[in-house]
């Protein structure tokens, strides 16, 4: 285990790689769904689980906090959000109003280098398999789950603000969490797979309003989704207790 970071001098920098592998990691098992909504995220459990000093995993935690992923209360540290139903009506629709806009300027300021983009992130999204076939049944594929985020944000790279884009992204991985933390089945997902064709299609083809249209319908149609799988989930006694 490395050394606490605790005792640095005034004035030094947590190493920035350190903080940042704490920060991918801890954002990777938060939206993976290995805490529970409203967990306290002990630093000093924390630290010991992810082998680091105590100064990059509050940086990390920091950092989480300002794009939603965890909440800082005073005097009580940090703690996985209490996502529930309001907060997923909210980010989905904050989610689609965002990726409309970020859409259509991406379509209107559409250049060789936005279409080849997104060419290669669907391309490269449809050579792989969504699901993988393990002893508990099929699980979701981290490749193919890395092309779907590389894929969405292909599709609004081309609308000329990072501050979009980082906005998208962010509401991205929280829809993320909501949809493993719901256990949507893999028969249900295997089901919507034609709609990214479809979305990449009207994007590539300068489809400006039919593009946006798809894009709120498979953001709020997914909500929609999960929404009914956690409340079915919380009507079943003992479930995630």
């Amino acid at each position: 285990m490395l050394e606490s970071n605790d005792s640095l001098p005034a004035g030094r920098a947590v190493p920035a790689t350190l903080a940042s592998q704490t920060y991918e990691r801890l954002r990777r098992d938060i939206v993976d769904a290995h805490y529970a909504p409203g967990q306290k995220l002990g630093t000093r459990q924390l630290s010991q689980r992810y082998e680091v000093g105590l100064a990059p995993l509050r940086e990390a935690l920091t950092r989480l906090s300002r794009e939603g992923l965890v909440v800082q209360h005073d005097r009580r540290g940090f703690a996985v959000p209490n996502f529930g139903g309001a907060h997923l009506e909210e980010l989905s629709r904050t989610r689609a109003w965002l990726n409309d806009i970020a859409l259509r300027a991406s379509i209107d300021y559409a250049d060789q280098t936005w279409v080849q983009g997104l060419v290669q992130a669907y391309h490269r999204l449809t050579r792989l398999d969504r699901y993988l076939e393990g002893a508990a049944g099929p699980r979701e594929n981290p490749e193919w789950e890395a092309a779907h985020r590389d894929f969405h944000t292909a599709l609004i790279a081309g609308c000329r603000s990072r501050w979009m884009i980082d906005y998208c992204n962010q509401m991205f991985e929280a829809s993320t969490y909501y949809r493993r933390y719901s256990r949507i089945t893999a028969e249900y997902r295997k089901g919507r797979e034609n709609e990214h064709e479809k979305l990449f299609q009207a994007a590539v083809s300068l489809q400006a309003d039919e593009a946006a249209r798809l894009m709120r319908k498979h953001v709020m149609e997914t909500a929609q989704r999960v929404q009914e799988r956690l409340l079915a989930e919380s009507a079943r006694p003992g479930l995630r207790s």
